[in-house]
């Protein structure tokens, strides 16, 4: 979005605080008796008494992690609409018309598009953004270094693929951005450059980036949600944690884009001395029992890499160990009173299948969860967890970050894969009972994987020290 030939200016307001400190509560009160629900005529009102003269009609759509959590929680207690029919890209966009409060899915905001864009910008609304965790600013690579389980989309795309589209002319380069050119003539000689649609649907929702080098052509294209996407609110309001440093910092230092953080303080939204970032640690660190011997811990990293090799080794050797060293927590754990019903594992959706058991010497898949599962507390009876997997993000955003810092001398660019490891790890943690307050009950806690065990202890000391600091 463009004002006097300069980019929009974009504050991101971000609520950094701990699992369990009523993030979601407080924000369901900020909404109740917020200024959302006043009607045109109210506002009228308002604006008469001379008072209130730059008084907007301000409207909320909030996207929250999952269907349940928006049916069951925020549509209950609010009063707002979520896209009721499919297409529900084309569904929200008479709400926004019709100026609706609207809750909706992180999901549903990976589907916006320009036409979105300029409904919330012709609307007569000024419409304020709630995001219940991070949404996905990392949307895609195409002719990446290591490609995804899934082959649709973009991904099926190789270094081939993206030095063929250069050579055609369908990409160029524009100062830094990769634009899709659909009127070159490989589009009109060639039946099937319809295969390259895909890209070209996905600059309509996505800044695209050009990444590596071969011969002074771009290898791959890296793709994020597009700025314009925050621009057409007049707030964007941000709730997670471990923030800084995490992809949302990136986008925002990749953007332009001012960060002002707040914290949770009494169940109220309160703004940080300066705005600033400050780091705080969950209730309940010293109720962790971190499992760290020889009969629990793996030698190897526990990647998806590693599971792949694993599921070809004809030996078994690998995964037999690990399978032992599974039993062994179990059955430690259940001397210390956890029960299948109590415990919560989890490994890369893509590999639970080699982890599958009938029971005897570890619990089945029916107490499996997935490793990115956030927004429940259906879990928060486990006493006992297990978190088989060693966590990095996508190596092909990696790369193109420390290429662009590397470029602007600013190493604050480089992804922190240890911030994003350890932010997954107490969010899976955090669904089990250590999240309940009034509870006293150890949380055992079985990390095979060596970084991932390393990560949380020096966390859970640092938040020790500090506690001891406080007191």
């Amino acid at each position: 979005m463009k004002q006097n030939g300069k980019s929009q200016n974009i504050t991101f307001r971000i609520v950094d605080s701990p699992m369990g400190m009523g993030k979601s509560s407080s924000l369901l009160d900020y909404l109740r008796f917020g200024a959302f629900y006043f009607n045109d005529t109210y506002l009228e009102s308002l604006k008469r008494t001379g008072l209130f003269d730059d008084v907007d009609k301000s409207r909320f759509i909030i996207f929250v992690s999952t269907i349940r959590e928006r049916d069951e929680r925020f549509l209950q207690e609010l009063n707002a609409k979520c896209p009721g029919e499919p297409p529900y890209n084309k569904s929200i966009l008479e709400l926004i018309r019709d100026g609706e409060n609207i809750v909706t899915t992180q999901s549903l905001f990976g589907l916006f598009n320009d036409e979105t864009i300029e409904a919330f910008r012709k609307s007569d609304c000024s419409y304020h953004a709630f995001f219940d965790e991070i949404p996905s600013l990392f949307r895609a690579a195409i002719g990446g270094a290591q490609r995804p389980d899934n082959f649709d989309g973009v991904a099926r795309f190789g270094t081939a693929d993206v030095l063929l589209m250069q050579q055609e002319h369908m990409i160029v380069n524009k100062n830094g951005i990769v634009e899709f050119n659909a009127d070159c003539d490989y589009n009109r000689k060639h039946k099937d450059y319809k295969v390259f649609d895909a890209v070209k649907n996905l600059s309509r929702s996505c800044t695209l980036y050009p990444s590596g080098d071969k011969d002074g052509r771009f290898t791959s294209i890296v793709a994020f949600a597009k700025r314009d996407l925050f621009a057409c609110f007049k707030f964007c309001w941000f709730f997670s944690y471990l923030t800084h440093g995490s992809m949302l910092h990136k986008y925002c230092l990749l953007n332009d884009i001012h960060m002002e953080y707040y914290h949770i303080d009494g169940g109220m939204i309160r703004r940080n001395p300066d705005g600033k970032f400050e780091e705080t640690y969950p209730e309940g660190m010293e109720r962790l029992v971190i499992l760290d011997d020889r009969p629990f811990n793996m030698e190897y990293s526990l990647s998806k890499e590693w599971y792949k090799r694993m599921r070809t080794d004809k030996t078994g050797a690998g995964l037999k160990t690990l399978k032992t060293r599974f039993r062994n927590a179990y059955e430690f754990m259940q001397v210390h009173g956890v029960r299948g019903k109590t415990f919560m594992f989890t490994v890369f959706n893509a590999c639970r299948d080699m982890l599958d058991s009938d029971g005897r010497h570890y619990p089945t898949l029916k107490r499996f969860l997935p490793c990115n599962t956030k927004a429940t507390n259906d879990y928060s009876n486990c006493t006992g967890v297990a978190y088989l997997c060693n966590r990095f993000f996508d190596v092909n955003c990696s790369q193109f970050l420390a290429q662009r810092a590397k470029e602007q001398n600013n190493p604050e660019l480089e992804f922190d894969n240890d911030n994003y490891a350890l932010s997954e790890l107490l969010q899976f943690i955090w669904r089990s009972n250590v999240r309940v307050k009034d509870s006293d009950k150890p949380v055992y806690v079985w990390i095979p994987d060596n970084r991932m065990r390393r990560l949380l202890q020096d966390f859970r000391q640092r938040a020790l020290d500090c506690k001891t600091d406080k007191s």
